[in-house]
C-alpha cells in the first residue's frame, strides 16, 4: 500500500479529516473517494459537467472549497499513512455508512495511524437525539399540539430515508439529467450515501474501547480535546452555526 508524507499545522501538529467529502480545513490532510475528490483536479471535466447540468451551481461552489492537495483514497485499502503518524483523526458522518464489520476495520486503521496519546474525533447521526425528537412529536400529535404532525413527519424521515432511498443526493429525479446521473453512479446505494447502522453514545463508545480505544467524552460542535478546535470550522457552518445538529460526538484517545 502506498504511503504518503502528512503536511502539517502551523503548530507542527498532523492531523487527518477521512470521508472528508467537501468540509476540510486546508492545513488538516483530507482524505476522500467521493466525486469531489475525484473532479477536484479535473477543472475541465467539472466545467463539461456544469454545463450540461450534472454538476448543480452547489455542487460547484462546494468544489471550489475543495483542498486542492486532498488525496483522493479509497479507505478500503487502508489509512495511507504510517503508524503513529496523526495526532487527531476525524471523521464525520461517515461511520455509520459501513457495515458493522468494516466499521471496526477502519476504527482500527484509525488506532494504528495515531499516536499514542493521540485523539479521535467520530460524529455520526446520534440514535438517541433522533428518537427523542421522533417520540416528542408523537406526544406532541397525541396532545393536538399546532405543528407535531410535520415535526413527526420530519423525525420519521431523518429516522429512516438515508436507510432506504434508491435515488443519490442531489439529483434531480424528475429530470433526464437525474436518470442518467442515478444510472451512473449507481443511487444512493452505489455512492455509499445508505446507512448501514446508527449509534448512540453508549454504543459507539463501547465499540471504541472494545478496539483499544480509551477515555471516551461526548463533545459538542464547538468542544473539544483538540486545541483550537472552532477555528477549524469542520462541525459548523459558515455563520458558526452547528452543521448537522442530528450530530453525536463523541472523542477518545488512543
Amino acid at each position: 500500500m502506498a504511503r504518503f508524507t502528512p503536511k502539517l499545522t502551523p503548530d507542527g501538529r498532523a492531523m487527518l479529516n477521512l470521508g472528508c467529502g467537501w468540509k476540510m480545513h486546508p492545513a488538516w490532510n483530507n482524505l476522500d473517494f467521493s466525486p469531489y475528490a475525484q473532479l477536484a483536479r479535473r477543472p475541465a471535466l467539472t466545467r463539461l459537467l456544469r454545463s450540461v447540468g450534472i454538476v448543480s451551481p452547489l455542487r460547484a461552489e462546494r468544489l471550489a472549497r475543495v483542498d486542492p492537495q486532498i488525496l483522493c483514497w479509497d479507505l478500503r485499502k487502508g489509512i495511507p499513512f504510517e503508524d503513529g503518524t496523526f495526532d487527531v483523526v476525524y471523521h464525520s458522518h461517515f461511520l455509520e455508512h459501513l457495515d458493522r464489520s468494516v466499521a471496526s476495520i477502519v476504527l482500527r486503521e484509525c488506532h494504528r495511524a495515531l499516536k499514542p496519546g493521540g485523539i479521535l474525533r467520530v460524529v455520526v447521526p446520534d440514535w438517541e437525539k433522533l428518537t427523542h425528537w421522533y417520540l416528542e412529536a408523537l406526544r406532541d400529535w397525541d396532545a393536538g399540539i399546532p405543528g407535531a404532525p410535520e415535526r413527526h413527519a420530519s423525525a420519521m424521515h431523518d429516522l429512516i430515508d438515508q436507510m432506504v432511498r434508491s435515488d443519490a443526493s442531489g439529483s434531480a429525479k424528475a429530470s433526464r439529467i437525474g436518470k442518467l446521473e442515478n444510472w451512473y453512479r449507481g443511487g444512493a446505494a452505489g455512492t455509499g450515501e445508505l446507512h448501514r447502522w446508527m449509534y448512540d453514545r453508549r454504543s459507539l463508545a463501547a465499540l471504541l474501547e472494545s478496539l483499544g480505544f480509551r477515555d471516551p467524552r461526548v463533545e459538542t460542535a464547538r468542544t473539544s480535546r483538540v486545541a483550537h478546535w472552532v477555528s477549524f470550522g469542520l462541525d459548523l457552518n459558515d455563520d458558526g452555526g452547528e452543521y448537522k445538529p442530528e450530530s453525536l460526538y463523541l472523542e477518545v484517545v488512543r
